[in-house]
């Protein structure tokens, strides 16, 4: 049984990004381009709704927009997903034509993440409806089967490398199995991945805020352009880190 070496991994995931910055923003800058774009004419049209007399028809809409932004995401970070894993894991470079890839690995990819979002998150709602009703002040109780599911979760998103590189053997429950005894290692990368992501946004609204002291205007136009580089790094960051720890799980490689 091995143990991740939370630290190392997290380090070579870092490192990867560093070392291969140029392909990581060939890869996922186009995307994170579209994605900025659309999310700028969400906030137009927020600050419509928001400003319009009939707010009240408008909410249902603001919702749907979330959710096709949130769909659209998922498909935008799968089609980066598959091209950084296999230039990661494979050393395949990822041609022009691909860069906006969206062929059956990517649908695979991209259907085995909603379907451990099923998973992770069907019983925990259930979970979290049963120990509100029996006792509503016990909410912070919650925290404990978050935490194992954000475990869990983890765990079986190893197995999403690979579908990047085609390997039909892997799958979630080979993810579960090549990863067990690992649940204190997970909860550790688990806490430095999200002191990365706080680091990451606190600089973020460091500048956002820096513009906003120039102008509101500026300070959305400066939250637009800024999210571009920060999402890419935390994209990166993740994928790298789902690579090396399947690497390291699935293929016996060592960091």
């Amino acid at each position: 049984m091995q143990k991740l070496p939370v630290l190392i991994a997290v380090k070579h995931a870092l490192k990867a990004i560093v070392s291969f910055r140029d392909n990581g923003m060939r890869i996922g800058l186009l995307w994170m381009l579209v994605l900025a774009a659309l999310k700028s004419l969400d906030f137009a049209f927020l600050g419509g709704a928001i400003l319009s007399d009939n707010a009240p028809g408008q909410t249902m809409e603001i919702r749907q927009a979330d959710v096709v932004f949130a769909v659209l995401s998922t498909i935008a970070v799968s089609s980066i997903a598959v091209n950084w894993h296999r230039f990661i894991l494979r050393d395949e470079i990822t041609p022009p034509q691909k860069i906006f890839r969206l062929d059956a690995l990517v649908w695979r990819y991209v259907g085995r993440f909603l379907l451990i979002m099923l998973i992770v998150f069907a019983p925990l709602v259930g979970i979290s409806i049963a120990i509100v009703n029996i006792n509503p002040a016990a909410k912070s109780l919650l925290i404990v089967p978050v935490a194992i599911a954000a475990v869990y979760m983890m765990r079986m998103w190893i197995s999403l490398p690979a579908i990047a590189v085609d390997r039909r053997d892997f799958n979630i429950m080979a993810a579960l199995n090549a990863t067990a005894g690992n649940n204190l290692q997970f909860a550790g990368v688990l806490v430095l991945n999200f002191l990365i992501f706080f680091l990451t946004v606190f600089v973020f609204g460091v500048f956002v805020k820096a513009a906003g002291n120039i102008s509101p205007v500026f300070m959305k136009i400066a939250a637009v352009v800024l999210s571009v580089p920060a999402n890419l790094f935390l994209t990166l960051f993740s994928l790298s880190l789902l690579s090396s720890m399947y690497g390291f799980f699935a293929e016996q490689r060592k960091f």
